[in-house]
């Protein structure tokens, strides 16, 4: 078979293989795009690295206060409320709060200025 020789039918199919492998190629392409964004990201960080480590062994100042911070705001609360109970007189449970009167004001206040 001479390359002119070459029938309708098969031509067909090689013009068929060749978008086919037009298609292919530009997934790759694409793929490979964003393979390598990725990696062109980290490359650059990782060169970053050398002009950051003193910075990084030195650490956050402040750092060493934290846990004494988080022990003073752990006990804040229960001295919050033992606060409260001697500054408070007791109130029972059970009684019930003032009425409030509903005139259409937001706060339930009487309007017109007057509590």
């Amino acid at each position: 078979m001479t390359p002119i020789a070459i029938g309708t039918g098969l031509a067909i199919l090689a013009f068929i293989g060749l978008v086919i492998g037009l298609v292919v190629l530009l997934v790759v392409v694409v793929l490979l795009t964003a393979v390598l964004t990725p990696i062109r990201g980290i490359t650059r960080y990782a060169n970053d690295v050398p002009e950051v480590a003193p910075f990084m062994t030195d650490g956050v100042r402040g750092v060493d206060g934290l846990r004494r911070t988080g022990q003073l705001a752990n006990s804040l609360p229960p001295l919050a409320e033992a606060y409260l109970a001697k500054l408070a007189p007791a109130t029972p449970a059970t009684e019930a709060p003032p009425p409030r009167v509903d005139d259409g004001s937001p706060d339930g206040l009487i309007s017109g200025g007057k509590a």
